[in-house]
């Protein structure tokens, strides 16, 4: 009887030892050669092709950490080699300039004195801002050249301004300890508790004296019981250059009665009818007398004072030269810092926080 092929169920061909054989079959109309020999070839072909391509084709360039963004498949170079921003910064910077000449002050000059043929412009990536430099000559300083430095924002809109000056011929002594104030670092301080001592030091005609007193007052009584405020009156280039023209005596003549004036409780308001008066300029002694009169002041005290004022304008003379002032007005204060009628409230702030912390 014949098998039926269809129920015969086929065994997996195995070695000697049971192990499974993989049988390689021969590819047809490959000129003999079986799978596995064909598949090599191809592979060692892919690698060639691979290998030539490497060879042939080099690789793109890679742009990376390009500052200033990239043009034309290259890096952008700084907005301050580009001659074209250059240009529109320091012409941004010349109307910057231009706008000091409505200044009531010298800085009214810089538009004309200001080189801007040799300005120059800077890029800073860090903050996204432009500075300029342009140098300019000082008139006032034999034409001495220095330079302007003008912030502007990346819009080209104004930040600020910075002007240099002569430097000092020497370092000094003295150091800047705080807003206003300088330490003057050969003197010690006369008191360690409150109230301490506050000294204006003014020339009768130096520019500001007035609004210089007026404001010692004003600290004065703001800092109740915790200062002395002390008037002295020197006689300075001010007056020595009103000497020729009105004599010495007629010109100190403003300072005796500055001097006495100060030692009355009506001095305030002596100040205030002295204010009225042309004091750029030597007044006569019955303008100056009838001020006095006119505040209130007691005429036998005052008289009494102003014939022995040279003493006291001795004494204040000899404080002055001690203290080497050469700016006017000036305020000592404690004996130890020095410091300008604008920015006296902070030396004397800083001046009682240094007390607080020595007790």
């Amino acid at each position: 009887m014949a098998n039926n092929r269809r129920g015969t169920t086929k065994k997996a061909i195995t070695g000697p030892k049971g192990e499974p054989v993989f049988i390689v079959k021969r590819a047809s109309r490959m000129g003999g050669l079986d799978y596995l020999h064909i598949t090599l070839i191809a592979l060692v072909i892919l690698l060639v092709v691979v290998a030539f391509a490497l060879s042939v084709f080099k690789q793109g360039v890679v742009l990376e950490n390009c500052q200033y963004g990239i043009v034309n498949n290259t890096c952008a170079p700084s907005p301050s080699q580009n001659a074209t921003a250059q240009a529109n910064v320091i012409a941004a910077a010349g109307r910057v300039l231009a706008g000091y000449q409505n200044f009531s002050s010298a800085l009214s000059i810089l538009p004309y004195y200001s080189l801007m043929n040799k300005s120059h412009a800077y890029y800073m990536q860090a903050n996204g801002t432009w500075l300029v430099t342009i140098p300019y000559l000082d008139p006032f300083e034999n034409n001495t050249e220095y330079n302007i430095s003008i912030l502007l924002y990346k819009n080209l809109s104004l930040d600020n301004v910075f002007l240099s000056t002569a430097k000092p011929a020497m370092l000094s002594n003295y150091s800047t300890v705080s807003f206003g104030t300088v330490d003057l670092t050969n003197k010690y301080l006369c008191n360690y508790s409150t109230p301490i001592p506050v000294y204006l030091i003014t020339d009768p005609y130096a520019p500001g004296t007035i609004a210089a007193i007026k404001r010692a007052m004003n600290t004065s009584s703001q800092y109740s019981g915790k200062i002395n405020m002390n008037y002295y009156f020197i006689f300075s280039d001010y007056s020595i250059n009103l000497y020729k023209q009105y004599g010495v005596a007629a010109t100190q003549r403003l300072g005796d009665y500055l001097v006495c004036a100060s030692h009355q409780p009506q001095f305030g308001q002596f100040i205030d009818d002295l204010s009225t008066v042309d004091t750029s300029i030597p007044q006569s002694s019955s303008v100056l007398y009838s001020v006095v009169q006119a505040s209130g002041i007691n005429t036998t005290s005052f008289d009494n004072c102003l014939a022995s004022v040279s003493e006291p304008l001795d004494a204040q003379s000899q404080f002055a030269s001690l203290y080497n002032i050469n700016v006017l007005p000036t305020f000592i204060v404690n004996c130890k810092y020095q410091t300008l009628p604008q920015t006296l409230d902070s030396a004397i702030n800083y001046t009682l926080s240094t007390i607080n912390k020595t007790k």
